[in-house]
């Protein structure tokens, strides 16, 4: 997945080389982890989900330890927190009415200001959250 380098560079720290290690947790879980420097900077997944699920409902706990979720515009329903973010909207996939939700897990604080952070990180999943769910197949 291609992202966005100017919407993701303010989450990434000072350091000499960007690594994406991508994986599947399964067909409708992508997982890809950011390193700088061979350290885990930032994780990503991405899951199709029952269309009567609520994923944030479900990451709640997940959420609540990442700092201070608060909804945001994105997709059909979002939380940015103080280290991480969640969007999610209702998609067509093969056939069937799901839900595409995007966990967005930063590892380490940057920007160091948390205002700046939370920006970022709307900023980011504003801009990765569409193209995630187009490129797994959700409509």
């Amino acid at each position: 997945m291609t992202v966005d380098s100017d919407s993701l560079s303010p989450l990434l720290p000072n350091g000499k080389k960007l690594t994406e290690k991508s994986y599947d947790a399964g067909p409708e879980s992508p997982r890809c982890r950011l390193l700088v420097d061979q350290k885990l900077v930032v994780y990503l997944s991405g899951d199709v989900v029952a269309g009567d699920t609520d994923p944030i409902k479900v990451q709640d706990r997940a959420l609540v330890r990442l700092g201070s979720p608060a909804a945001a515009d994105i997709g059909d329903e979002a939380v940015i927190a103080d280290r991480g973010a969640m969007a999610v909207a209702g998609c067509a996939y093969k056939g069937k009415q799901q839900k595409f939700a995007v966990l967005v897990q930063l590892q380490k604080n940057v920007p160091e200001k948390v205002s700046e952070r939370r920006d970022a990180l709307r900023s980011f999943l504003r801009s990765y959250f569409p193209k995630a769910m187009e490129k797994q197949g959700c409509q």
